[in-house]
């Protein structure tokens, strides 16, 4: 087994605090602390307390990308050839961020919806930053939306509007499902709720409404 760097214990314990304190109640020492590591190590490896934020949430989105990027793929293959549906392409956007929202073992909420949603209220500008918009799983994800309304308005959608969208409304399902993570009743009308949202956003785009 690999043994954790200090840089990754590091980020490792700062998700946690972050998660269960706040960002802004959480200090670099008990940071540190939690990491048998010296208060330098944080400047030393991130440069601040908002760059190792950065990093962690970029980290984590990356891998978010990567598991969507995965499942939009696979969408796409089961469409064989023809258009994929905006309902397997939003449940695709949903279980991958559910993927990594919940401990597979455990059901309990991962302490990156946590950290996600006191980002929201706490460092809105380090979340937009972290976020990259134009990585492949979310290229790919917004490309296929934009087929299913006519050629000549794709160009109309507003990426991080709808991102924005699908994100806050994936999230903020999460909490409540945190002693529900096999059922799949649950799990059906969030993906349904998103249908809707993203299908009448996609229509005023289309102007059908």
């Amino acid at each position: 087994m690999v043994s954790e760097t200090t840089a990754q214990r590091i980020l490792r314990n700062a998700e946690h605090l972050m998660a269960s304190n706040g960002i802004a109640s959480t200090s670099v020492r008990q940071i540190t602390d939690a990491s048998e590591a010296n208060v330098a190590s944080v400047n030393y490896y991130f440069g601040s307390k908002s760059e190792l934020l950065l990093e962690l949430l970029k980290d984590r989105f990356s891998q978010l990308d990567a598991e969507l990027l995965a499942r939009v793929n696979a969408v796409e293959k089961n469409a064989a050839g023809a258009r994929p549906k905006v309902r397997d392409l939003t449940a695709a956007y949903f279980d991958a961020l559910a993927h990594l929202g919940f401990n597979s073992e455990t059901g309990q909420l991962d302490p990156f919806i946590l950290l996600i949603q006191r980002a929201a209220a706490e460092q809105e500008e380090v979340l937009e930053k972290a976020q990259d918009f134009s990585a492949p799983g979310l290229s790919k994800l917004m490309s296929l939306l934009a087929e299913s309304i006519p050629e000549n308005q794709g160009q109309d959608i507003e990426i991080k509007t709808l991102l924005r969208l699908m994100f806050t409304t994936s999230v903020a399902a999460m909490p409540t499902m945190n002693a529900e993570r096999k059922n799949d009743m649950q799990f059906s009308a969030v993906r349904d709720f998103l249908f809707a949202g993203v299908e009448a956003y996609l229509m005023r785009i289309a102007g059908k409404t």
